[in-house]
């Protein structure tokens, strides 16, 4: 298994490549391009998270973390559900265009606090004290 500076630096790496991927496809939505449908931007995602998702879970256990006994990390993972949903809502499951548009700004909201509270080590994200 890699060291923690190699998964974090792959972590990170795919967190840029995530958010960079989803605010391309949303404003494709957005713009109602028929390249939303393009193969690679329907697998890409997909492997993308999976890195991520690998990668956090390898550090997570090399430090030995447990999300129920750590706040910011059981916060960091309540949120990260929440902006899956907000991005299935919208990217393809919202049922109107603005509700679409809405579910995409509140998915890049989501994000924006799950990086403060990596950041922060703390639930409140960038309200930490």
């Amino acid at each position: 298994m890699p060291d923690y500076a190699t998964l974090k630096a792959i972590h990170v790496g795919c967190v840029a490549a995530s958010l960079a991927g989803f605010v391309f496809r949303y404003l494709l939505m957005l713009a109602d391009s028929r390249l939303l449908a393009a193969r690679a931007l329907r697998v890409l995602p997909h492997v993308v998270d999976t890195l991520l998702l690998a990668s956090a879970l390898a550090m997570v256990w090399q430090l030995s973390l447990n999300p129920l006994r750590v706040p910011w990390l059981g916060a960091k993972i309540l949120a990260l559900l929440a902006y899956i949903v907000l991005g299935a809502l919208a990217l393809r499951r919202g049922r109107s265009r603005r509700a679409r548009a809405l579910a995409g700004l509140a998915a890049i909201l989501v994000f924006a606090y799950i990086v403060a509270v990596a950041l922060t080590k703390s639930a409140y994200g960038l309200f930490a004290g």
